[in-house]
């Protein structure tokens, strides 16, 4: 970085001059004090013709970060905004979508009473787009009991390791449970089909043919 104001910074790629503007910078301001400083960027903008080169350090941090993470992360991040369906949270820079219907296993009717803009919490990865940099958080999956998050959210956030790995232990229970269950469909199929198979041959060994009675009565009347 080389200079610094309000509107964002002067950086030199490879010897080329760049524009960061304030708004791509993450966890910074654009201010003198970052002159001299090394930062990752990602480019925005080319343009050859107008001699123009706009780049990002915060899509550059952005996509680092979601390519460390996994669904089932705990995450630690700031509620920025509230909205009627959810609230938004930051996290390292990212924009994290934490839905109404994630935050507790109880009805929330009254989101404000629950959270607030600049409150810290701690949620879990249920989902990411890791080309555009979001994540879909839940909470509740981190209720030690239904309703925590309504009654004291600070105790769930202190828990949300040893809940997380619980959690993570129910679910892999019930896949394993799943496909328990499927397996023994399967075997129920097979060994239906191979008591219908043995019921359908004859003494020999060769197929019975289900119209034969029907022709033997046929003879017996034309006869």
């Amino acid at each position: 970085l080389s200079r610094g104001d309000r509107g964002g910074a002067i950086c030199l790629v490879e010897g080329l001059r760049a524009f960061l503007p304030g708004s791509h910078l993450s966890g910074m301001l654009p201010t003198e004090d970052m002159v001299g400083q090394t930062v990752k960027l990602k480019f925005l903008e080319v343009n050859q013709e107008a001699n123009k080169l706009v780049v990002s350090n915060r899509k550059a941090v952005v996509e680092q970060q979601m390519a460390d993470l996994s669904r089932g992360d705990i995450v630690e991040g700031m509620v920025k905004a509230l909205k009627p369906y959810g609230a938004f949270v930051e996290v390292g820079g990212m924009s994290g979508l934490l839905h109404i219907s994630q935050i507790s296993y109880d009805r929330i009717d009254n989101l404000d009473k629950v959270m607030e803009p600049g409150m810290l919490v701690k949620c879990m990865i249920i989902d990411h787009d890791k080309i555009n940099g979001r994540i879909a958080l839940s909470t509740k999956t981190l209720e030690p009991q239904p309703g925590d998050m309504l009654k004291d959210p600070q105790m769930v956030f202190d828990m949300a390791e040893e809940t997380a790995q619980k959690y993570h232990e129910r679910m892999e229970a019930e896949r394993k449970a799943r496909e328990e269950a499927a397996r023994d469909i399967v075997l129920g199929l097979g060994d239906s089909l191979d008591e219908l198979g043995v019921n359908g041959d004859s003494e020999d060994g060769e197929a019975a043919d289900p119209l034969s009675d029907v022709s033997d009565s046929l003879d017996s009347l034309l006869s």
